[in-house]
């Protein structure tokens, strides 16, 4: 299977997800942890429509006084780091993605961060489908901290096809709502 196969493959999968359901037992699930409860920097997408809604992951780390971390995407594979206070800052920008208005603008992620990644699908060898932008694979060549990748169950395939440049994450790094891998 090619990556335009199966980026079409998992995106009719998930059109049959209930995203918020898997993104609140996601929170509850990932909240419960030391890799959260360590975590002093959390560094998190906004949802669109058909991943698992982080917005109450957002609204945690918030009212827990973490500081919350989003992309602003900048274009050609490039993404900035912005910190919000609140996300009443959040605009649709480019490809309708909720990004913030403003913000202060990192250059780059402390040790107490924790990355939380989309993906469409992954697999149990830890191989991250994305939608072809590489915006996270540029990021992830760079960062080194922790990290994790959310993805709902039904996506966690046998395979996924994956070229060398793609980033791998550990089974212990993917995180569906039924738990780590």
């Amino acid at each position: 299977m090619t990556k335009q196969e199966a980026r079409a493959r998992a995106k009719a999968q998930r059109s049959a997800l209930d995203m918020a359901a898997l993104g609140a037992e996601m929170t509850r699930r990932l909240a419960d942890t030391a890799l959260w409860r360590d975590a002093e920097q959390v560094f998190c997408f906004v949802p669109l429509k058909d991943e698992p809604d982080t917005l109450p992951l957002l609204r945690l780390a918030l009212a827990q006084g973490k500081r919350l971390v989003v992309p602003r995407v900048l274009g050609g594979g490039a993404m900035e780091l912005v910190a919000l206070d609140s996300l009443d800052a959040l605009r649709p920008r480019a490809y309708g993605i909720l990004e913030p208005e403003g913000g202060t603008v990192l250059e780059a992620l402390d040790e107490t961060a924790l990355a939380l990644v989309p993906c469409l699908a992954a697999d149990r060898h830890g191989r991250r489908l994305g939608r072809g932008g590489g915006y996270y694979d540029h990021f992830l060549g760079h960062y080194k901290g922790k990290r994790l990748l959310l993805c709902p169950a039904a996506l966690v395939w046998d395979a996924v096809p994956a070229d060398d440049w793609d980033v791998r994450f550990a089974p212990g790094e993917i995180l569906t709502e039924k738990g780590f891998l």
